[in-house]
């Protein structure tokens, strides 16, 4: 086989990989908030605040475990289109894999939201497909900004690992905590989605629209930001690595 006809093999391999391993994610998100967040349920938790504690928890271990999955990474586990920009914009990632990777993860969020929806049935409906929501009186402009804001910070971490060749392995390990700890955090006031596959798949099957573009646009436009500034700042001779090769 040739080189280029191996590449683009590789390249659907892991688009494929990206869409199972966000179809995973989104199935236990919505799960979670099924299982937690529905009055009657069983494990349902009354206190907001513990509600998105535990879900944080649940939700930075499942991202990690993905990660260093061995379909995660062969494709890098991105799971997430922000962390495809992110790795684009620092020069890690070719361009040309972007559109398919995204494309591959937004699907998957839809995939996975609808199995919930299949395996839990009416509790998933009534739960809105778990379509993420701010507090009232949460602005169009403060969502942007906090959303964005959290998802900068956690990148930031990101490229303070990336430059340490002996703590790359660490990077999915760091991304999960990072956004289990802004889930913790942010939850009650943003809703915590921070991640536009998160927010896709539940709003397009709810038809809930609120804020849609904020949750879609606010997690892509910050990492792109923090990876530019870093593929600026940063050595031209040293050998950087994504996730894919942590």
């Amino acid at each position: 086989m040739s080189t280029s006809a191996q590449s683009r093999a590789d390249l659907v391999r892991h688009t494929v990989y990206e869409f199972a391993l966000t179809t995973v994610l989104l199935f236990v998100v919505v799960s979670l908030v099924r299982w937690l967040a529905l009055p009657g349920s069983s494990l349902a938790i009354t206190d907001p605040h513990i509600l998105f504690a535990v879900a944080g928890a649940a939700v930075a271990a499942l991202i990690a475990a993905l990660m260093y999955s061995p379909p995660g990474r062969a494709s890098g586990g991105h799971l997430h289109p922000g962390v495809t920009v992110f790795l684009w914009a620092c020069g890690l990632f070719p361009r040309r894999a972007v559109l398919p990777y995204v494309t591959a993860q937004l699907a998957g969020s839809v995939a996975g939201t609808a199995l919930a929806g299949v395996v839990w049935g009416e509790p998933v409906r009534r739960i809105g497909y778990a379509a993420v929501r701010p507090a009232a009186g949460t602005g169009a402009v403060e969502l942007f900004l906090i959303e964005g804001g959290a998802l900068a910070a956690v990148f930031v971490a990101v490229t303070l690992v990336m430059t340490r060749p002996a703590l790359r392995g660490l990077i999915p390990a760091v991304i999960g905590l990072g956004v289990g700890a802004v889930i913790a955090t942010l939850g009650t006031v943003t809703g915590a989605s921070i991640n536009p596959a998160r927010a896709f798949g539940p709003a397009l099957l709810s038809g809930h629209h609120e804020h849609f573009w904020n949750y879609m646009i606010a997690p892509l436009v910050a990492p792109a930001l923090v990876g530019l500034a870093h593929r600026a700042l940063s050595s031209r001779g040293a050998p950087e690595a994504s996730p894919a090769e942590a």
